[in-house]
């Protein structure tokens, strides 16, 4: 787990695949070469000619399944050339029977591409027409404040059905820069105004959209808060909130940081050590450290066995360097 404490959720990719893996058809049946063709032949009144003609397209290996699927769908050789003549030169056959499915052609390529959301893929086209996104819904969303979309946000918000008042709420309460993918985020985690309140009474007040996630997806409540108050953390930083309970501080984490004298009541150590893995083997390493002309980098990392960039948090950094300096002091 890297130190940085990622709030920026990011859920529109996972959306999307949840949004069109039904719209593509893939059913496992022998494939479809030249030694069965008599075999196929028989099925869905497929012929050698358009064997051969999906061939030539490139779909010479595909399964018996799609073959059929692309001959009912009426999925021909000059309609293959269209699509890709529009941009879409690795389109698979699985696609190609989605784009039939929901009626997808150049004509409604050409139009969907006015809205102005730039590299759309094939997935996310036979998400727009399954989902009947236009450019009129485009426009309300852009209305909300969400000028710079991408695809795979746009059909996100429309699966997840996000109320348009639902949106004017969450900005009123002083999101208003929040982006669409976490809007998405806050209404499949049922953020309103009650939880917002709820964390605000922590005294927590000023939060962007992704710490509120971060709260709400860590549960972060009164109970949590009086919890490391009990453990005698004091002036506990909204960030600081967050890592205590992403690394489960308890009270046997402080009776270990006490048993070394290290401990001060502040979270901002209690969280370092706890990133440096307190033990025997953190003494030994430290104390063999030239503390004058060492690597902080390095040393997180033959800790933690993971890569971290420490520019993303200079806070925590600094942290990490002043319990390294009181470890090395150590009358050990």
């Amino acid at each position: 787990m890297n130190i940085h404490f990622c709030t920026k959720i990011k859920t529109t990719s996972l959306i999307l695949n949840s949004c069109i893996v039904g719209a593509l058809f893939v059913i496992n049946i022998a494939s479809a070469t030249a030694s069965n063709l008599e075999q196929i032949s028989k099925h869905g009144g497929l012929t050698a000619e358009f064997i051969d003609s999906m061939a030539s397209m490139g779909f010479d290996s595909i399964e018996t399944s799609e073959l059929m699927a692309l001959k009912e769908y009426g999925v021909t050789v000059p309609y293959i050339k269209k699509i890709r003549d529009l941009g879409f030169t690795k389109i698979e056959p699985g696609e190609l029977i989605a784009f039939k499915e929901y009626d997808i052609n150049a004509s409604y390529i050409k139009e969907i591409r006015k809205i102005g959301l730039l590299n759309m893929n094939a997935g996310e086209l036979i998400g727009f027409s399954a989902h009947d996104i236009d450019a009129k819904y485009v426009d309300r969303i852009r209305s909300l404040g969400f000028s710079n979309l991408n695809a795979s946000e746009v059909i996100a918000f429309k699966a997840h059905g996000v109320d348009h008042k639902y949106v004017e709420e969450i900005q009123a309460l002083g999101f208003d820069s929040i982006s669409l993918g976490e809007m998405i985020a806050f209404d499949e985690h049922n953020i309103d105004t009650s939880k917002v309140n709820d964390i605000h009474q922590l005294g927590y007040i000023d939060i962007d959209a992704g710490e509120m996630l971060a709260f709400s997806i860590l549960n972060i409540n009164q109970e949590f808060v009086n919890k490391m108050e009990g453990l005698g953390l004091s002036k506990i930083k909204k960030n600081e909130i967050l890592r205590l309970k992403q690394y489960n501080i308890d009270q046997g984490a402080i009776d270990k940081i006490k048993h070394y004298g290290l401990y001060n009541q502040q979270a901002s150590t209690v969280i370092a050590l706890t990133i440096l893995k307190l033990d025997e083997s953190l003494i030994r390493d430290v104390k063999a450290l030239d503390i004058n002309n060492y690597s902080m980098k390095k040393l997180l990392e033959s800790r933690t066995r993971k890569r971290h960039n420490l520019s993303r948090d200079a806070e925590i950094y600094e942290e990490l360097s002043n319990v390294v300096s009181k470890i090395y002091r150590l009358d050990i």
